[in-house]
């Protein structure tokens, strides 16, 4: 009983002390965790077919002790077979000595099931006999373990030489795999002599243990470097796509947002005014008077000086919020909050500065201002309409002016 006690307080800690990283959702950066995970379900599984074999051996349950003894051999190949794979991903060794743990690990996996096959018929690794339930081990089952221990000191020499130029990161991994391999080569040692005794699963549980402490720490520091490269991918394409949007919003020439803000805009309004949501607003729609006959005359870099210095006179009164050039010589501003609640007094000083810039060189601009009516506006362009008509009676006054 005492085997099966050691075996079943090996599987509860592998559990334990792994139930995390069966938790943890592999990324692209943590490859080497699926790996490992195979090689944790490898070794629970061990420890569950070794618990049973002390039960079925301290109770002489032949046939029972038989199956589970042939499953024992095959799960204990499949372990190395994992342990290989982990071991190439782990450490990243892609050269010739990667490609020969993954051959080493497969041909003794299937090596194992060879000779299970085998010994069903000439026992070579162990025999169980029917009547006493007695288990006699044999020399192949001692050559099978002299590999294993002949690949662990293999694993530590190399893993010990690789860490000494390695950096750090690596440096922990090698020392990882060589702690491993260590207590794996002398608890195999000491079972060869000892059958009877759970040594292997004392050393796979304590190598766990070790191997953990380096797997969750390295899992930390890989998943704290993937998080800052994502936050640091993030914010470069939220910088990309805000230069982007401003590129794609701006009118080049004054530098306030164009037609294409100016239509996503109204469209975020009739939306806004189909729920209901909409708050109080205003629109002031400007043209510039004169445009055409400047470029006409003078040109079309005059006439682009004078759509800027005309489109700086409406920031002068109305600021940069929610002004839009939607055409060659037309504005727009859509007044919110305190500019709404201002909009008389903003418009009146306006109009007031063009009344006196008329026949002067300064821009003349005609303008035009409507409120939102809750009761009766069903959509942005009815609030626009009114502000445009308004501003073509406010031009033929100004261009009367300039006719005096």
């Amino acid at each position: 009983m005492t085997y099966s006690v050691f075996c079943g307080v090996c599987l509860a800690i592998c559990v334990l002390i792994n139930f995390d990283i069966f938790h943890r959702k592999p990324t692209v950066n943590l490859s080497s965790l699926r790996e490992y995970r195979v090689f944790v379900i490898s070794i629970i599984v061990y420890f569950l077919v070794d618990f049973l074999w002390g039960i079925f051996e301290e109770n002489k349950l032949s046939i029972p002790l038989y199956v589970i003894t042939f499953i024992y051999f095959l799960v204990m190949g499949f372990t190395i077979l994992a342990w290989a794979r982990y071991v190439v991903n782990y450490v990243g060794e892609r050269g010739p000595f990667g490609k020969a743990m993954l051959i080493f690990g497969n041909i003794f996996f299937l090596a194992e099931f060879v000779l299970l096959i085998i010994n069903h018929f000439v026992p070579i690794l162990f025999r169980v006999d029917f009547e006493t339930a007695a288990y006699t081990s044999y020399r192949a089952r001692n050559i099978m373990l002299y590999i294993q221990f002949l690949l662990y000191v293999i694993l530590t020499i190399y893993s010990i030489g690789m860490s000494i130029k390695a950096d750090s990161n690596k440096r922990r991994r090698y020392g990882a795999i060589a702690s491993y391999s260590i207590i794996m080569a002398a608890s195999i040692t000491i079972q060869i002599y000892f059958p009877y005794l759970p040594l292997y699963s004392i050393g796979c549980i304590i190598g766990c243990c070790l191997l953990n402490s380096f797997v969750i720490n390295g899992i930390k520091e890989e998943y704290k470097t993937a998080l800052e490269q994502s936050r640091v991918l993030v914010e470069k394409g939220q910088a990309e796509l805000s230069e982007t949007k401003y590129i794609a919003y701006s009118d080049p020439l004054t530098g306030i947002r164009n037609k294409y803000a100016y239509v996503e805009e109204e469209e975020r309004i009739d939306k806004l005014i189909a729920k209901g949501e909409m708050e109080d607003f205003a629109v002031v729609v400007f043209d510039l008077n004169g445009l055409k006959h400047i470029n006409d005359t003078q040109g079309h870099d005059a006439g682009d000086a004078y759509i800027i210095k005309s489109c700086h006179t409406i920031e002068h009164y109305f600021g940069k919020d929610n002004l839009y050039r939607f055409g060659g010589d037309e504005f727009v501003i859509i007044l919110k909050g305190e500019l709404y609640k201002n909009r008389h007094n903003l418009l009146n000083r306006f109009e007031s500065f063009i009344d006196n810039s008329v026949n002067t060189d300064l821009p003349v601009i005609s303008s035009g201002m409507s409120r939102f009516k809750k009761e009766t506006d069903n959509t942005y362009l009815a609030v626009f309409n009114r502000a445009d008509k308004i501003m073509y009676s406010r031009k033929d006054v100004l261009k009367e002016h300039q006719t005096n």
